[in-house]
Formats: structure tokens, C-alpha cells, sequence
């Protein structure tokens, strides 16, 4: 009977002094937990740790990059308007005296032609580098600062978008001019019809087309 009232006396003496301790770690562990939903979210580890929020971000890092298609189309454009030198007769090259209306056509295409491949070029060259920094990020695990790095080229690629759509204008007009050139006389104007009427329905439906966009998507500037 002295044995167990000696033991217990010494377990209420431990409980005594441990209690204390272990409810101040308690509390301290407590109080470093975020307080908010939204604050444990934020506290989440990236790169892998969490399955799910890593699925998410990469899902949504995949989407945006498949919005840089931009450079593989203008790619096809300038290749397309590579071609035209080959599609338009050498010798429409030079001009001719007393033909001011071929002259004029002559000079305009040669401007445009140009003007598309160096719009191609630039189009290309932009999305192209934007793409293969921002998926090598992704490919270290460098979540965040794959967002930051895609966030900061927002103005390269507002400037290559007008880019690519300056491309296609110009490559599409180039190749009304082609068609002109190719041909003599009024049958010109009866083979390039059809080339200048979907022109301009084009032209008329990507307005409308990038009104609608700049509505409903980019009227609010959301980040990743």
C-alpha cells in the first residue's frame, strides 16, 4: 500500500510538471497555424509536395502556354509569303516605263512581302522564346517563377500579337498583289476577286472578333 501511494504521489508530480509545458507547445503550435482558409491555401507548398495543388498549377501554366500559337501560324504565313516570290513572275520585278498603275502595284507588293516576313519573323521569334523560358521553369519546378517571368512578358506579347496581326494584313493584301501581277488585263481583276472579297469579310470578322475578346476576356487584367 506504501509502494502505490508512493507511486502515485510521483505520477501527479510528473503530470504537474509536463501539463504545463505541453499546453504551452500546444498553444504555440496553434497560434503559428494560418488563421484563415485563404492563408492555408497560400501556405501550401508548391513544386510536388501537395498532388493536387501541383495538377492544378500545371494545368493552368499548360493552358496559357497553348495560348502562344501565334508564332507556329505566323511561321506558316511567312513561309506562305516566302512562296510568293516564287508564285509571282521574275519580271514583275522591273519596272516599266509608261505603266504607272504595274509600278505602283510593284512597289506595294514588294513592300508588303517584306513587311510580312519581317513581321513573321519577329511574331516567331517572340512567342517562341517566351514558350521555351517559361516550360524550362516549369521543368525545374520553378513555379513561381514561371508565373512572374509569363506575368512580366505581358507587353512582349501584346507587341507580338500586334505583330501577327499586322502579318496577316499585310500577307493578305501581298497576295492580292501577286494575283495582279501574275495576270494581264481585266482577267486579273476577274481571278483576284474572289482573293479581295473573302479579304475583306476577314478583315471585318477578326475586328469583330477581337472586340468580342477584348470584351469579355481582357476587360479585367487577371494574374496567374
Amino acid at each position: 500500500a506504501i509502494s502505490l501511494r508512493v507511486v502515485v504521489e510521483h505520477r501527479i508530480e510528473i503530470e504537474e510538471m509536463i501539463i504545463p509545458f505541453v499546453t504551452k507547445a500546444a498553444v504555440q503550435s496553434a497560434a503559428a497555424l494560418p488563421q484563415s482558409p485563404a492563408a492555408f491555401i497560400a501556405a501550401i507548398p508548391r513544386g510536388g509536395a501537395v498532388a493536387a495543388a501541383a495538377a492544378f498549377d500545371m494545368g493552368l501554366a499548360k493552358t496559357r502556354l497553348e495560348g502562344l500559337a501565334y508564332g507556329t501560324v505566323t511561321a506558316l504565313i511567312t513561309s506562305a509569303a516566302l512562296n510568293l516570290f516564287k508564285f509571282a513572275d521574275g519580271k514583275n520585278s522591273k519596272l516599266m516605263a509608261n505603266d504607272r498603275f504595274n509600278n505602283i502595284l510593284k512597289i506595294t507588293f514588294g513592300i508588303l512581302l517584306a513587311s510580312t516576313v519581317s513581321l513573321g519573323i519577329y511574331t516567331t521569334a517572340i512567342f517562341t522564346i517566351i514558350g521555351i523560358y517559361s516550360k524550362t521553369a516549369l521543368g525545374m519546378g520553378h513555379t513561381t517563377d514561371f508565373i512572374t517571368f509569363f506575368n512580366s512578358c505581358e507587353k512582349f506579347r501584346h507587341y507580338g500579337f500586334r505583330s501577327f496581326v499586322a502579318c496577316l494584313a499585310s500577307f493578305s493584301i501581298s497576295w492580292v498583289c501577286a494575283l495582279l501581277l501574275t495576270y494581264e488585263e481585266e482577267t486579273r481583276w476577274l481571278i483576284a476577286l474572289p482573293a479581295i472579297l473573302v479579304g475583306v469579310m476577314g478583315f471585318l470578322h477578326y475586328k469583330e472578333l477581337f472586340a468580342l475578346a477584348s470584351t469579355l476576356i481582357y476587360s479585367s487584367s487577371c494574374e496567374m
